[in-house]
This record gives C-alpha cells, sequence and structure tokens, in this order.
C-alpha cells in the first residue's frame, strides 16, 4: 500500500508505504502463533517445582503471569503493524512503527539488496530488501511485511540516486548471504540453531535462579 504525499513548490513528493491488511493478518499470525504455544509451556514449566516445594500461590502466579503474555503481545503486535510506514522521495528515509524509529540519507548507503527468496529462522522463504552502510546494516524489509512492489520502489529510488544495487534471484540462505557480506546478515539471524541453544540454556538458567530467588525471599 502507498501513498503519495505532494510536495510544495521545489520540495520534492514523498510517498509512504504502509502494511497491506494481508500482510498484517500474517504478522499477527505468526506472533499469536508463537507467543501461545511458548507462553502456557513457560508457565506449565514452573509448575512442579513450585507445587513440590509447597508453594502452589506461586505455582498460579507463575502460570497467571505467562497467561497474560498472550493478550499483551497481540496488543503490541497490533500497535505495530498499524503503525508500521516506510517514508521515501526526497533522499531521506524512514522508518516508524518497530522499536524506535530509523532515518537515513542516501548519503549513508554503501549498498542495497534485493533477494528473491530467503528464510529466517521458522519464518517461511519470501523476498528481502538489505540496505547497508559503510560498516553495518541500515535496514531490513522482509516480505512477510511488504510486498514486491514496495520493496522494488525502495531499491529503484536508491539506485536513481547511484547506489549500487544487487539483485539475488537463486534461493540463498542466510549463511550464504553473509559470506557474500558480512554487514547483511548478522550472525545471530545467519545462525539461528546456534542462536536458539544459547537462548534456550539462558532462559533455563534465568527461570532456576528466579526461581530460587523468589522461595529464598518467601522462606
Amino acid at each position: 500500500m502507498a501513498e503519495a504525499i505532494a510536495g510544495g513548490g521545489a520540495v520534492p513528493a514523498l510517498t509512504v508505504l504502509a502494511m497491506g491488511d494481508a500482510a498484517k493478518r500474517q504478522v499477527l499470525r505468526s506472533n499469536m502463533t508463537v507467543v501461545s504455544i511458548l507462553a502456557p509451556l513457560v508457565g506449565l514449566a514452573q509448575l512442579p517445582a513450585a507445587i513440590t516445594g509447597g508453594y502452589p500461590a506461586l505455582a498460579l502466579g507463575l502460570l497467571a503471569f505467562a497467561l497474560a503474555m498472550i493478550p499483551l503481545t497481540y496488543a503490541l503486535a497490533r500497535r505495530m503493524v498499524d503503525r508500521a510506514r516506510l517514508v521515501l522521495g526526497d533522499g531521506t528515509y524512514a522508518v516508524h512503527g518497530w522499536g524506535r524509529s530509523k532515518r537515513f540519507t542516501v548519503a549513508d548507503v554503501d549498498r542495497v539488496v534485493t533477494v528473491d527468496r530467503m528464510a529466517f529462522g521458522a519464518a517461511g522463504a519470501t523476498h528481502h530488501l538489505i540496505v547497508v552502510g559503510p560498516s553495518k546494516r541500515l535496514l531490513l524489509l522482509v516480505g512477510q511485511m511488504w510486498d514486491r512492489d514496495q520493496l522494488s520502489a525502495v531499491a529503484l529510488d536508491l539506485a536513481r540516486r547511484g547506489v549500487p544495487l544487487t539483485p539475488w534471484h537463486q534461493p540463498v540462505t542466510p549463511a550464504q548471504l553473509r559470506a557474500f557480506d558480512r554487514r547483511l546478515v548478522p550472525w545471530p539471524q545467519a545462525h539461528p540453531v546456534a542462536l536458539g541453544l544459547l537462548v534456550g540454556i539462558g532462559t533455563l538458567l534465568v527461570c532456576v535462579v528466579l526461581f530460587v530467588v523468589v522461595v529464598a525471599i518467601i522462606v
């Protein structure tokens, strides 16, 4: 979905790209599927130890907290997809809606890469657009949120302003793309299995420590 904002006089018109309704539904569905599975599992995982230790109220509290993450996640995701915008047209690029707003100019850009088919983690393979500066990635737009026409509009706008455009037509993995240019894909995204193991171990340790601390305070 694109909207043009006319400029006055010598001011160039701006183009505002927003997520379409189908993309919003897909993003919401993906987020809710993950949290609806993980939240109850995290809550239930604390029950045996808490009940065995004689703290049923603590067990129910932990479970209620985990389940409360489901509606909270929906509310946050709904707000983010409604606010998601990408504004371009005058050599400045602004992205709003997901975390802190990002803003950069064409002078900050070293390369733009379009990828026809790549999968990040458990997400299905889709198209992507990646913008990098001299030392780091500036922008990643994924097909779950933005359609091909929108990504083409951004890539062509940058190319018209002199930024080298690299189209990647064959299917590629994040690790392969990182091998081509380390700026395109950070290590955690290039190696999701290793990251998952580290996160899993870290989460388990944090849960154990929190449980021990809570029990120690109650006792």
